[in-house]
């Protein structure tokens, strides 16, 4: 029971009798103020912050039965600073002019197991979790709340200094964001009923994961061979949510051409889970992405992957020109224009007239003599580089 002495200044006691004895503690925080028990179970003293002093003595009053006065007696106590533990025995304590006299046995418990986390306290996927404590038989019983909610049991049980992992696929929507809180109940000791105190409250924040690069596309080609117009589609497993953006950079395999851009939703409104980059040429790339949220917890960036990809060049489009000269002066010539790879069908032009389409190669064309001039293409707007707006 709790009690007032006057005698010791003041300080509210707890007192425990034995063989006359009067047994009292002082247990304080760090200020110097007095802290007293949530909850006394047994020989546990269970408190809301971790004692850091503590003081004990024992003291039998006056009596007379030595056939006079006795004479008050007292031992010579305990007395401990810097204590700033969770959980400490006190037992075996003894003195005072009388004579050995033993403190009861009692164990001092603090509920303030769980450390917090550090300032970046958010996570997507999974959190480590650990309360510490005393060696023994201690059990911690984890439980959790997500904003707005009720403490729920995990069903997962710890000894001491033992980590859980909390993975949030197991207990929470992969849609949810904001608040979660942890705490345990303390089960000092399993061999007593009624002594169990839950932890202090630990808050951490869960940030939705970042987006999963899936696929890239496949045969990434410029349209020439000469051109740097390849389109390269990034495939997520999702699309962004809001106040969330992509921070790409996009290099040379050989570590030139730095190029970052910031993609936004909007810019991937047509199709929220796939953006594509275009305006690439032939070259070996390295992509470099993540992703940055603002929530109402603070702005968070994650970590920073790697993909590398290609953009290869198309097969390379030519022709031939096979030309049959007139027999006699002023006699027309003849001529076929053959074209390959590239991107059928082809169009040739002669001496800048209208494009006439074609497959693999023409029919016979006609020619007056004299120079002429003929530019061939694909479909592609490809043309021979070698071969193009040659004369005749």
């Amino acid at each position: 029971m709790y009690t007032n002495a006057g005698d010791a200044g003041g300080y509210t006691l707890n007192y425990y009798t034995k063989d006359q004895y009067y047994y009292r503690y002082w247990i304080k925080k760090t200020d110097g103020n007095l802290l007293y028990p949530i909850k006394e179970v047994n020989n546990y003293l269970i408190f809301d912050q971790k004692p850091t002093q503590f003081y004990f003595d024992a003291y039998r009053p006056e009596s007379y039965s030595c056939s006079g006065p006795c004479g008050e007696d007292w031992t010579s106590g305990l007395e401990a600073t810097n204590f700033n533990v969770n959980c400490y025995k006190v037992s075996g304590i003894s003195g005072g002019r009388s004579g050995a006299e033993i403190i009861p046995e009692f164990s001092i418990i603090s509920n303030q197991v769980l450390i917090q986390p550090s300032p970046d306290n958010s996570f997507c996927d999974k959190v480590n979790l650990q309360a510490t404590g005393c060696t023994g038989t201690q059990r911690f019983v984890w439980e959790y709340r997500i904003e707005g909610g009720n403490f729920q049991s995990t069903n997962v049980s710890t000894a001491f200094n033992q980590t859980f992992q909390f993975n949030r696929s197991t207990y929470v929507s992969s849609t949810y964001v904001g608040n979660i809180d942890f705490r345990v109940l303390i089960d000092s000791d399993t061999s007593v009923t009624g002594e169990e105190v839950y932890s202090n409250i630990v808050s951490y924040y869960v940030n939705p994961c970042p987006p999963v690069l899936n696929s890239v596309s496949s045969n990434n080609l410029t349209s020439c061979v000469y051109k740097s117009d390849a389109e390269v589609t990034l495939n997520f497993d999702r699309g962004l949510q809001d106040n969330e953006q992509y921070e790409m950079a996009l290099k040379h395999a050989d570590g030139s051409g730095l190029t970052n851009k910031i993609i936004t939703k909007s810019m991937m409104a047509s199709s929220p889970k796939s953006y594509t980059w275009t305006g690439l040429g032939i070259q070996s790339y390295i992509l470099t992405y993540q992703t940055r949220l603002t929530t109402a917890n603070g702005t968070s960036l994650s970590q920073a992957l790697n993909k590398t990809f290609t953009v290869g060049p198309p097969s390379q489009f030519s022709y031939q020109i096979i030309t049959t000269q007139p027999a006699c002066h002023n006699q027309s010539g003849i001529i076929k224009i053959s074209a390959s790879n590239g991107t059928s069908p082809y169009f040739y032009s002669i001496d800048s007239a209208t494009e006439v389409e074609f497959l693999s190669i023409t029919d016979e064309i006609t020619l007056p003599a004299g120079d002429h001039y003929i530019t061939v293409r694909d479909s592609k707007n490809c043309i021979d580089i070698n071969a193009n707006d040659q004369k005749i």
